[in-house]
């Protein structure tokens, strides 16, 4: 009989099968799916297993918990669709700002967020450590345009980060009356980077008003 500890020897070699991305595909969009049809309060990772053909085991092996399973599914903050990067500063942002939109704006992203907000303490942290990822990334394309001379040296580009997922949040999880189309986009844009204030030139060529007694 063997004296070997099974449990040691699996450890000691964490070789296995590799991960199947249809499989991951099909986790996620039942994701997407349940929580479009049932809310955030009646998805089970059951019912997802269930609709992408696999188990809960399988699951737990890729995440951690049912709301790190959602926010994956619904956010992708990690995905290539977060950060754009050109030599056009303004049309990244646009488009950034459009990727943004286009994943809040689905009912599985306001089932995800309602539910969310309504976890657990220790898992809005853990959820709220994933957005920070997805800011810093912004925050870190936006250094490198102050490095270009892009954007002036003073500036706090984290400041500039929640400009921009600020006003989008605000649109979206408000139910603005008009649509997010590219003319909002840009005037965002052109407002993060640009201010509200008149322009220079049309600052001085207005008389200064003096006050009479």
């Amino acid at each position: 009989m063997s004296s070997a500890d099974p449990s040691r020897t699996r450890a000691a070699n964490p070789v296995g099968r590799p991960r199947d991305p249809r499989l991951d595909a099909a986790i996620m969009a039942a994701t997407v799916f349940l929580l479009e049809a049932r809310g955030y309060n009646g998805l089970s990772l059951a019912a997802v297993a269930e609709r992408a053909g696999t188990t809960t085991a399988a699951i737990y092996r890729r995440f951690g918990s049912k709301s790190e399973l959602v926010a994956r599914a619904v956010f992708r903050t990690d995905g290539d669709d977060v950060v754009a990067e050109s030599a056009d500063l303004a049309a990244d942002l646009e488009t950034m700002i459009r990727w943004s939109v286009e994943k809040l704006s689905r009912p599985a992203a306001l089932a995800a967020i309602a539910g969310l907000l309504g976890a657990p303490k220790s898992s809005r942290v853990e959820r709220a450590a994933d957005a920070a990822g997805a800011s810093m990334l912004v925050i870190e394309r936006l250094e490198r345009a102050k490095a270009l001379g892009e954007i002036r040296a003073e500036v706090d580009t984290r400041v500039l980060a929640a400009m921009i997922d600020g006003p989008v949040l605000h649109a979206v999880l408000g139910g603005m009356a008009d649509p997010i189309d590219d003319e909002w986009i840009h005037g965002l844009v052109s407002v993060v980077l640009h201010g509200a204030a008149p322009h220079s030139d049309a600052r001085s060529s207005q008389p200064r008003k003096v006050n009479s007694r």
